[in-house]
């Protein structure tokens, strides 16, 4: 009966110890607030990490909100943030121009040659369609969708860049450039898959 009781009693404490997180490296700790600056300095080492960006919401994508971009201290620092799927619901249109945090898993995307062949692959469908429909208008429209939003080239170093040719030759130079000095075949480009956010009082 003794040695039932001892090891019920370990047990029980094993279920405590755990249930207050002891064995586990800080499981009930808030995740560290960072900056945009931060984050993309030190994007290797927090990739994957749920951390909270503080910054200003400088822009929202115009298909409903899915997208947040908050601004670090140059045009050239920004993180772009998905609504989608974590979070579940856009952004409001009141966070434009706000001081915002938003809390997120930090995640990589890379552009290599095969993304930029289906980025090519895509855009050539647009032109089609639009010679289809028979406008050199709109064939001037589907050579530059792919290129993004000003705001998102910005976030991706292009911001002068408004033709689609010119985004796939800055690509390709700069994935040269990297793998050349580091042995990458592919660009890294940093966001947060939002799964919440807070409008900050001014």
């Amino acid at each position: 009966m003794k040695k039932i009781s001892v090891l019920s009693l370990v047990a029980a404490l094993c279920v405590m110890f755990v249930a207050c997180g002891g064995s586990s490296k800080g499981a009930s700790e808030a995740p560290a607030t960072v900056s945009v600056d931060e984050v993309l300095a030190n994007a290797d080492s927090l990739l994957g990490d749920t951390i909270i960006v503080e910054g200003v919401c400088s822009h929202l994508c115009a298909h409903g909100g899915k997208k947040a971009f908050v601004a670090g201290s140059a045009d050239s620092l920004m993180l772009r943030c998905e609504a989608y799927p974590i979070m579940g619901e856009p952004f409001s249109k009141d966070a434009i121009r706000r001081p915002v945090k938003v809390k997120g898993i930090l995640c990589e995307e890379r552009v290599d040659e095969a993304v930029l062949q289906e980025m090519i692959r895509k855009n050539n469908e647009l032109m089609a369609a639009a010679k289809e429909n028979g406008g050199i208008s709109t064939d001037s429209v589907a050579s530059n969708a792919e290129s993004g939003c000003s705001t998102e080239r910005a976030a991706k170093g292009q911001r002068e860049l408004t033709s689609f040719e010119e985004r796939i030759n800055d690509f390709r130079n700069k994935i040269a450039t990297r793998q050349a000095k580091e042995g990458k075949d592919y660009l890294s480009f940093y966001y947060l898959q939002a799964a919440g956010y807070e409008i900050l009082p001014e």
